[in-house]
């Protein structure tokens, strides 16, 4: 696939699709029913590469069922009376083709989650499509001048794919629905982009256009529409196919029923992939390989769904943005100042003004002026963004030791009674000192007295 940048599966899904729903009615499995695989590419805009995977799977089948695709090819349907009426039209403009009767028709929906929404207002659409799944008998009743007139289609042959990004199928099909048995008839497929062209690498526009087609498709299309084509099992396919659906029965016994709705119907899609593959390869029998394949496409789904429901149960808390962020955002956008009547508009009306003006006074960094003018009326308020000063440098945390020094210097910078205390000590250690020093210096004095009076005794 190196002229696409879609994922090889969502090719696969969309191909399968579209070539089941041309040979749909046209082929069927062992029991009669239809072999037609509806499938939903599940990927988030531009990275999933949805679009370019059914470009692709168009560019594949053009030479096989292209003419077909142009024609029988339908947008979004989203009520169950518009789908028979299609349907139902389908099949009386071919009733004059040499054919004869053909209502093969296919709805691609790169839009669904929209024709969801719509959905919900007819309470008929889902029945009429799970019936069309099955191939049975559809109608739907109107009036026309007055009289009643019902619209029915013996046997719908109707194909279906679908885009929708992962998000939007929480919100859109939820497991009610689905287990009613809605979407478990349609195989979701988790997709992303395989990688990045270069355009000027390749010689035309549009990188598909290089693609060489192979006419074994076409071939077995004619083959296919020659006449009826019923699937058959050998014994060993057949032992095969009754392993793969025991196993999945097994496992929908093991998982929660909001889980399980989805893929209840895992063992009839593998079925139906296989019988669409052998077509492909103008034969009727069944192999195990074929169902293997079918398999693997199938389980790949399955774990689809169970990714696409996991991020459906994750709850997601919606933060709601204060209005004193808001407002301080809308400044910053409009330049640091806005008219009250400027911010009101700006936040969507969603605030009063009461409300507008009481935050914006306590915010720090938001300063709300009356501008006077001469004309008479109310005076516009101005919101203003002023820059906020710095906040002091908050000193490093003390040592152990340093927390009581600090509560004592407090203590005696608030109580005065401490500080007389220390001044009445230092006295009475200074007065201690001279005393003692002057003790020392009149000993000498004695001596001296007394080496003098025996001279003044001589003289005498």
């Amino acid at each position: 696939m190196q002229h696409t940048e879609a994922d090889p599966i969502g090719v696969h899904a969309a191909a399968l699709a579209l070539y089941s729903a041309a040979i749909n009615g046209k082929v069927l499995q062992p029991d009669g029913r239809p072999v037609v695989v509806w499938t939903a590419l599940a990927g988030r805009s531009m990275v999933g590469r949805k679009g370019f995977a059914l470009s692709t799977a168009e560019r594949v089948l053009s030479d096989a069922i292209g003419g077909w695709l142009v024609l029988r090819r339908q947008g979004g349907i989203s009520s169950g009376p518009a789908l028979v009426q299609t349907l139902w039209e389908t099949e009386q403009d071919s009733l004059t083709s040499e054919g004869g009767l053909d209502g093969r028709t296919v709805i691609v929906d790169e839009e669904w989650p929209t024709t969801l929404l719509l959905a919900k207002r007819c309470p008929k659409y889902s029945g009429v499509l799970r019936t069309s799944w099955d191939g049975k008998r559809i109608s739907n009743v109107t009036k026309k001048d007055g009289k009643r007139v019902e619209i029915t289609v013996e046997t719908p042959a109707l194909g279906f794919h679908a885009h929708i990004q992962p998000a939007l199928w929480a919100k859109y099909i939820t497991a009610t629905e689905a287990q009613g048995g809605s979407y478990n008839r349609i195989l979701p497929v988790m997709v992303k982009g395989s990688k990045r062209l270069r355009r000027r690498d390749y010689k035309t526009a549009n990188p598909l256009d290089e693609i060489q087609v192979s006419g074994s498709l076409r071939l077995a299309y004619e083959w296919a529409c020659k006449e009826t084509r019923r699937m058959t099992l050998s014994d060993a396919s057949a032992d095969r196919y009754d392993d793969i659906r025991i196993g999945y029965e097994e496992e929908l016994e093991e998982l929660p029923e909001d889980v399980s709705c989805y893929i209840e119907r895992s063992g009839e899609q593998v079925m139906r992939v296989a019988c669409v593959l052998t077509a492909a390869e103008r034969k009727t029998e069944i192999t195990i390989k074929a169902l293997n394949a079918a398999k693997s496409f199938v389980d790949f789904s399955i774990a689809s769904v169970k990714q696409l429901i996991s991020q459906s149960n994750v709850v997601r808390s919606r933060t709601v943005e204060p209005l004193d962020s808001k407002i301080r955002g809308k400044l910053e956008m409009y330049g640091g100042e806005m008219t009250s009547t400027q911010l009101y508009r700006a936040l969507s009306s969603r605030y009063t003004a009461a409300q507008i003006l009481n935050t914006a006074e306590d915010m720090a960094d938001v300063e709300v002026v009356e501008q006077r003018q001469k004309r008479p009326g109310a005076n516009p308020m101005i919101f203003k963004l002023i820059p906020v000063l710095p906040e002091p440098v908050q000193e490093p945390e003390p040592v152990k030791a340093a927390p009581p020094r600090k509560r004592a210097t407090a203590r005696k910078a608030t109580a005065p009674a401490k500080k007389e205390a220390a001044p009445r000590k230092a006295p009475a250690k200074k007065a201690a000192t001279p005393v003692k020093r002057a003790a020392e210096v009149a000993l000498p004095a004695p001596r001296k007295a007394a080496a003098r009076a025996p001279r003044k005794r001589a003289g005498s």
